[in-house]
């Protein structure tokens, strides 16, 4: 009995898909446009942010998919 065994890339896009797909469905042009301005302007200077943000969006991604997962 042999299992069809997928190659590491496949595998790898088959758990990034669903959310590389919501992440890109809420960059619109406006969105585009003000992202990129705002790096213009600011540079890296405020990526010290994404430090503090970062456990939090993962605390709340994380129980969103509990809670997903359960209804």
């Amino acid at each position: 009995m042999s299992q069809r065994v997928r190659s590491i890339p496949r595998r790898v896009w088959s758990a990034l898909g669903p959310g590389v797909i919501t992440g890109a469905a809420d960059d619109d042009p406006s969105g585009i446009a003000t992202y990129s301005v705002a790096g213009a302007q600011l540079g890296t200077g405020l990526l010290w942010t994404a430090l503090l943000t970062w456990p939090m969006m993962a605390a709340v991604q994380s129980m969103c998919a509990r809670i997903g997962m359960v209804t």
